[in-house]
């Protein structure tokens, strides 16, 4: 295990500021030192400026702010926290799968903070695993109020409890949630602007332009690129509306939401760890492939539950497609994201190859899951 931790540790320094998969040009440093500037100026998120995250994301930005070299080493300390996860759940495939991070994801792991919740995400489910639920479920709150995404793990990780007969323990996890995410939310409801502000930003903002709903509005036409430098709005990204975007907007929700509840209601049904994990993979991708923003960043949710997929039977594909799918990424993150807001055809057509492979992996997940035995065929593991 420590051979395979010094492994990441080595691949992460070496790869993501030399080589072929160090690119930068475009991240998330100048956001997080601009917030950081205002806080340090006694700003109050939410109330006195927009902020786009849940409040925890307020550790890293306030302790560190746009710092190259502290927010790299804070997220290779997330990496291995991951890893010595994903060791627990799926042995040592999982945890040397965990080495090939860095380069599959890019250089976007340090310039990023989003390896917290994938961080906080695994580490819950492994202690869900481990039969300490009301732990577990705290820190997927925790990952809730890094990034939102966890919630529908511990969804996941609820229903799980439910169908295998553990009412008591889903009960205790859902306190524990419910918990964290109040004490952590009450105080900035109390002070203003949350989660108002934060609710509002999200439904305000356009259609992300890497998004599977934006490949489908390239596909039909009519809409038009939002975002610096082309149409300059106030939400730090590129969009696309006009046209269809609303229509096709509405579809890709709807869509999402039916795929978690079915990947939930699998799960629930499943008593095997294995399920656990799977549904948890596949409301990940579920979120990421279907809803209205995909950042690139967003593979550092993915990768981490993909490399436990490699461990449990029919995981290996939709863990390969989705790094492939990371890979792809970097075929325009971050050196030609402009040929993307340009909307040069090469590029157009590599976020959609990407958006493809995602939702490939995402019916390869729920096909797995779908096979594994169900509770009336398999009795809970000891």
């Amino acid at each position: 295990m420590l051979l395979s931790v010094a492994a990441l540790v080595v691949v992460w320094l070496v790869s993501t500021h030399h080589g072929p998969f160090s690119g930068d040009a475009v991240n998330d440093l100048y956001v997080y030192s601009f917030d950081h500037r205002l806080l340090a100026d006694g700003a109050v998120p939410y109330r006195d400026f927009d902020f786009e995250y849940p409040p925890l994301a307020l550790l890293p930005i306030g302790l560190i702010g746009g710092s190259a070299v502290g927010l790299s080493l804070a997220m290779l300390g997330c990496a291995i926290v991951a890893q010595l996860a994903a060791w627990s759940l799926g042995g040592a495939a999982a945890g040397w799968a965990m080495v090939a991070l860095p380069p599959v994801a890019g250089a976007l792991v340090r310039t990023h903070i989003d390896l917290l919740p994938a961080a906080l995400t695994l580490v819950g489910l492994a202690l869900v695993v481990r039969r300490r639920p009301a732990s577990g479920l705290a820190l997927l709150g925790l990952g809730t109020m890094a990034k939102l995404y966890p919630a529908a793990i511990a969804l996941v990780a609820l229903a799980w409890l439910v169908g295998r007969g553990d009412r008591r323990a889903a009960l205790q996890g859902a306190v524990a949630f419910a918990v964290v995410v109040l004490a952590l939310g009450v105080p900035f409801a109390a002070l203003g602007g949350f989660p108002s502000t934060m609710v509002r930003f999200h439904l305000d903002r356009p259609v992300q332009i890497e998004s599977s709903a934006a490949t489908v509005l390239e596909v039909l036409g009519g809409s038009a690129v939002t975002g610096d430098p082309i149409r300059h709005d106030r939400f730090k990204s590129n969009g696309l509306d006009g046209g269809a975007a609303g229509l096709v907007l509405a579809l890709t929700t709807l869509l999402s939401v039916v795929a978690v509840a079915g990947l939930v209601a699998l799960a629930a049904r499943r008593p095997r760890t294995d399920a656990l994990l799977l549904a948890s993979f596949g409301v990940t991708l579920a979120l990421v492939s279907l809803s209205k923003v995909l950042s690139p960043q967003y593979v550092c949710w993915l990768l981490p539950p993909a490399a436990v997929a490699l461990a449990i039977p029919g995981g290996r594909l939709p863990a390969a497609l989705t790094a492939a799918a990371a890979l792809v990424t970097q075929l325009w993150f971050p050196s030609h994201y402009f040929d993307v807001v340009f909307q040069h055809a090469w590029a157009v057509t590599a976020v959609g190859v990407r958006n493809l492979l995602l939702l490939a992996a995402l019916v390869a997940t729920a096909r797995a899951l779908a096979r594994s035995p169900r509770r009336a065929a398999a009795a809970p593991p000891p």
